[in-house]
């Protein structure tokens, strides 16, 4: 019989682990160049929408890492056994995008809830490359009068950007 992970025990490990570091969540965030929300949803011990995780990520084993922990120390805690100290300190790791984009461009991406989004192509017939790429996010607490306040903004914005000289290609409105 196979026992059950307890992410919400390795959550509050990380917790724990924070705070005896002096960091605070957004310390972390930045350091591990993620969002705050990551964070905050790793120390609950379940994803963002409320479902439990189901692996452990590169990001938790960099967590790891900066707590002082070796990389085995998730799985070991999710087993029912203390973290184990890493030998030596090790500093967080550089920022992984596989996107190409820079770091902070990234993490805004990764970071709440997308809403919408429009390519403006500025672009002749010969030069199809050149747009402007706009990605509407929210966070992931948004209140619905919140939602329809920023989507009134948000559609007026848009024709704005659709007036640019140049074909549009936009979501559809759900």
């Amino acid at each position: 019989m196979t026992r059950e992970r307890d992410w919400e025990a390795l959550g509050k490990a990380y917790a724990e682990a924070r705070k005896a570091a002096d960091l605070t969540q957004a310390d972390v965030a930045e350091q591990l160049h993620v969002s705050r929300t990551t964070v905050q949803a790793i120390e609950r011990g379940a994803l963002p929408n409320s479902s439990p995780f189901t692996k452990i990520t590169s990001t938790m084993r960099a967590y790891a890492r900066l707590v002082g922990w070796t990389e085995t120390s998730p799985d070991r805690i999710l087993n029912g056994e203390g973290p184990e100290p890493a030998t030596q300190p090790v500093s967080a790791p550089a920022p992984e995008s596989s996107s190409g984009l820079p770091t902070a461009i990234d993490r805004e991406l990764r970071a709440g809830k997308t809403l919408d989004h429009t390519v403006v192509h500025l672009g002749s017939e010969s030069d199809d490359d050149t747009r402007i790429i706009v990605v509407l996010k929210g966070a992931e607490d948004i209140s619905e009068d919140e939602l329809d306040e920023l989507w009134h903004k948000w559609r007026r914005t848009r024709r704005h950007l659709q007036a640019i000289p140049g074909e549009s290609d936009t979501s559809q409105e759900t």
